[in-house]
């Protein structure tokens, strides 16, 4: 039936005729019909996140779920930024505020070393190597006393959680974990991901914004899962700038290190391609992309905010008008994806004199998994040379800030009922 799907059609229509729900002042908009138009070839990915509310994952969420270019097959969800429930919680809320379709899974609630957040254990490798700026999810084992209750408890049930956090019982129906399975019987992030990319051989697209916990699990479960998967891009690593939550290491893949480095040195895709020959199938949107591109013109976001869903706007309302936001690291591996001449420049290349795309190529990478002072550190190499094991991966540099933000972020994020 893949591909059956595959060739049928040059436009698929999705149709929601069940209600579709948004959020508004505290009450709920019912549509009796959302189309979404999926242009022939649009490219199959999943999601892997740790999400939060709007920016910087929810807008990637949204910006894949609505694009004509991609079809969302569904969301796993990994503690990261905030612990897993509550990214449940929140990706349920965007995901009911835009009446998607999408299933959401619950994904990994501690990373490989779970021992990372006894608070006695952290304290000791912080002596080390302390958090200099943020600490995500694992800032309840670094401040027990002052990231407390339901909110910072990756062992909450999401449900409960969302409650607390917007005052009314969750109603998105496209929700799986132990205690919802979906109608295969799939009840966690795992599961999906192995059994999605068997469906789809060689058709998925994963992108993976968050601690890589989930996807070093799957590659675990099936060794043969990153041959079956067109491409990965990653939000993660600095490679050419310090850390930011470690002196250095970026957040992402110092919450989980290990992962990090299982999924870096997987052979992804067909390594006969060439692709794989140029980059690895492996492309990473690190720190330095966002460095070097300025954050959201404040009159667009002022203007999207004003034409965006209504389920939507409470939540950028909350977030503040008064500045644009400037931390959107996850935006680029998402926008990618839609269209890959957003990015001009690879791994340290300065901007393009003519501000035209470069041909994407690959350096070797690693991430330092060895306990001490650059634990999860990201580490790129000569073109062609790298450490034993390590394979090749593209990293942004530079960014078509005009393209990004015009025809990508604004278009996708403006209800058509709220033009």
């Amino acid at each position: 039936m893949g591909k059956l799907r595959k060739r049928i059609a040059a436009v698929a229509l999705v149709v929601v005729s069940a209600a579709v729900w948004a959020n508004g002042g505290g009450e709920r908009m019912s549509y009796e019909a959302r189309v979404v138009e999926k242009a022939q070839g649009a490219r199959k990915v999943i999601l892997d996140t740790d999400m939060v509310e709007l920016f910087d994952d929810g807008m990637a969420m949204i910006l894949l779920d609505r694009s004509p270019h991609t079809e969302l097959l569904g969301v796993t969800v990994v503690s990261g930024n905030t612990p897993m429930p509550r990214g449940m919680a929140t990706g349920v809320r965007q995901l009911e505020a835009i009446g998607s379709t999408v299933p959401l899974y619950a994904g990994s609630r501690y990373g490989i070393r779970s021992w990372r957040a006894v608070p006695e254990v952290l304290s000791a490798e912080l002596a080390i190597s302390p958090v200099v700026s943020w600490g995500g999810y694992l800032r309840s084992a670094i401040d027990p006393e002052t990231y407390s209750g339901i909110e910072f408890d990756p062992m909450a049930r999401w449900a409960e959680l969302y409650k607390t956090l917007y005052n009314e019982s969750p109603v998105y129906p496209y929700v799986y974990d132990t205690e919802n399975p979906d109608p295969q019987g799939r009840d966690e992030a795992v599961d999906f991901l192995v059994d999605t990319v068997n469906m789809y051989p060689g058709e998925v697209t994963i992108v993976a914004i968050g601690p890589l916990t989930n996807i070093a699990r799957a590659i675990m479960r099936d060794p043969s899962f990153p041959s079956k998967v067109k491409e990965i891009i990653y939000m993660g690593g600095s490679f050419f700038l310090p850390g930011n939550s470690s002196a250095a290491a970026e957040f992402n893949w110092w919450a989980d290190p290990d992962a990090a480095k299982i999924a870096l040195r997987a052979v992804w895709g067909d390594p006969e391609s060439e692709s794989y020959k140029r980059y690895g199938n492996q492309v990473i949107s690190g720190l330095e992309a966002n460095h070097n591109t300025g954050g959201m013109p404040l009159e667009l976001y002022k203007k999207m905010v004003a034409h965006t869903f209504p389920g939507l706007q409470p939540l950028f309302y909350k977030r503040g008008m008064d500045d644009a936001p400037t931390n959107i690291w996850d935006l680029f591996a998402a926008a990618y994806l839609i269209d890959p001449s957003i990015v001009l420049s690879w791994n340290n290349d300065p901007r393009p004199a003519d501000n035209s795309p470069q041909p994407i190529y690959g350096v070797y990478v690693d991430v330092n998994a060895e306990m001490g002072p650059d634990y999860g550190r990201s580490i790129a190499y000569e073109k062609e040379q790298g450490p034993v094991g390590s394979k090749k991966a593209a990293i942004q540099n530079f960014i078509d800030e005009e393209k990004f933000w015009n025809e990508i972020v604004y278009p996708l994020l403006v209800d058509p009922e709220n033009r």
